[in-house]
């Protein structure tokens, strides 16, 4: 049989963990991380929620321009600004038009032309824009779709302050 080992302890007269007001300390800063950070987060996800939503209808559009082209066809795009705040365009000939929405927080507030038709090269026959906002933090989030006369689709960005 082996002897068994004996293990001293050491007394130090403090026992290890942490105090309580050290606890507090930590909870409190910990606290004032998520009181800060959480409308940061969220004005965060609304942003990327209206600019998700325009480089979604960009897409669409060049959707669009690509079916044109690669089908021999004109191809309608239709805008359906607030209210409805959607976009629809025929994906396939013979078939009904496939719509879109925006989500809740995005409003497609104006556009130039209601209706784009791409025509058999993807060109159009008069440029276009398509303008999509979100009040975000007492600000305004503008994204500015542009068709060219090419058919080409860009994008362009403004953030408003709240008096404008």
């Amino acid at each position: 049989m082996c002897p068994r080992r004996r293990l001293k302890i050491r007394k130090t007269g403090r026992t290890s963990g942490f105090s309580l007001p050290e606890l507090l300390a930590v909870m409190a800063l910990l606290a004032i991380a998520l009181a800060i950070g959480i409308p940061i987060v969220n004005e965060q996800v609304r942003i990327a929620e209206v600019r998700a939503a325009a480089d979604d209808l960009a897409l669409h559009l060049r959707a669009a321009r690509m079916i044109s082209v690669a089908q021999h066809r004109t191809v309608t795009f239709n805008v359906y600004p607030d209210p409805n705040n959607a976009f629809a365009y025929d994906r396939t000939a013979g078939r009904p038009e496939q719509r879109f929405s925006t989500p809740a927080s995005v409003r497609i507030s104006q556009a130039s032309d209601r209706t784009i038709l791409f025509k058999e090269n993807g060109s159009v026959e008069v440029a276009s824009s398509i303008v999509l906002e979100s009040d975000v933090s007492g600000a305004r989030e503008r994204w500015t779709v542009t068709v060219n006369s090419l058919g080409l689709a860009t994008l362009l960005h403004e953030r408003l302050n709240s008096g404008a």
